[in-house]
């Protein structure tokens, strides 16, 4: 899920005044489609402690910390470019994609995401306080959901121009190794009940139909229904292939003795993060 919280300048006057839009110095960037200044530069220090702040605010309050991603990085430092460009604070500029686009163009596998965006001449503490007394704001950065984060922080004189992007990364498989895992899981559930374990089988085409469910944002079985001697089938998607549904217990309940699986990651129009398109026949 998406989460936009307003801006840090729109929420920041309580905080400070001197922070209101009309008394922030203007950047350098005239032409918003020119290239930045010689002067501005990232700032890796400041970016550092921006997530040395989150965590301390996450573990102060019982909260696993974030760890870095260099994927979010990178799409939270190009946002900063573009908002150092048009000298302006908001999660989307003309032209650019949303924030959930953004951070899926990075190849990042996730379920979930949010940002925070900011600008001031007052320094890291302070913008990290001004973002803890924005309940949007502070609500992100202590979203226990969330388990990676990107902070980019671009330095143009004595301003910087603050993105922090979060986001609920999902393990990261290949296919096969996404069917190696969810058949591991179905041979331990059978040991835990004490039930005989299917035997899986290799059904080649079970991977594309599982991507061809991806491509049409869609759970269909009938192209899985239409292969020789299948009985039965069953579909689902997965943040982790490694947890599997319940309609795969019922199946394993009726003694089914041979059974196959194909997986697929794949971003969708539902899942733009992506998410693992499974489908498993029985025999």
């Amino acid at each position: 899920m998406l989460l936009i919280g307003p801006i840090l300048l729109a929420v920041a006057l309580a905080v400070s005044p001197l922070w209101a839009r009309d008394m922030l110095p203007r950047c350098e960037y005239a032409n918003p489609q020119s290239e930045p200044a010689d002067s501005a530069a990232f700032d890796s220090a400041a970016e550092a402690q921006f997530v040395s702040l989150i965590n301390q605010e996450r573990a102060s309050t019982g909260i696993p910390p974030v760890t870095i991603d260099q994927r979010l990085t990178t799409a939270a430092r190009k946002h900063c470019e573009l908002m150092a460009l048009h000298s302006e604070v908001v999660h989307q500029l003309p032209g650019e994609p949303p924030p959930v686009t953004r951070i899926a163009n990075e190849k990042l596998a996730f379920s979930g995401s949010s940002e925070n965006v900011g600008s001031t001449n007052r320094g890291v503490p302070v913008a990290h306080n001004g973002f803890m007394h924005s309940p949007p704001h502070r609500a992100t950065i202590l979203d226990p959901s969330y388990n990676a984060v990107g902070v980019g922080v671009l330095r143009v004189g004595d301003m910087i121009y603050i993105t922090e992007d979060f986001a609920h990364m999902l393990p990261e498989y290949s296919d096969t190794q996404a069917e190696a895992a969810a058949e591991a899981a179905i041979a331990q559930y059978a040991k835990t009940h004490g039930i005989a374990a299917p035997t899986p089988r290799v059904t080649p085409e079970l991977r594309q139909i599982a991507c061809n469910m991806g491509m049409r944002d869609k759970l269909d079985g009938q192209d899985a229904r239409e292969l020789p001697r299948v009985r039965g089938v069953l579909l689902w998607t997965a943040d982790d292939p490694a947890k599997l549904p319940k309609g795969v217990f019922q199946v394993l309940s009726r003694q089914v003795s041979q059974y196959a699986l194909g997986a697929c990651f794949a971003p969708s129009v539902s899942h733009p993060g992506g998410v693992y398109w499974l489908v498993m026949v029985s025999y």
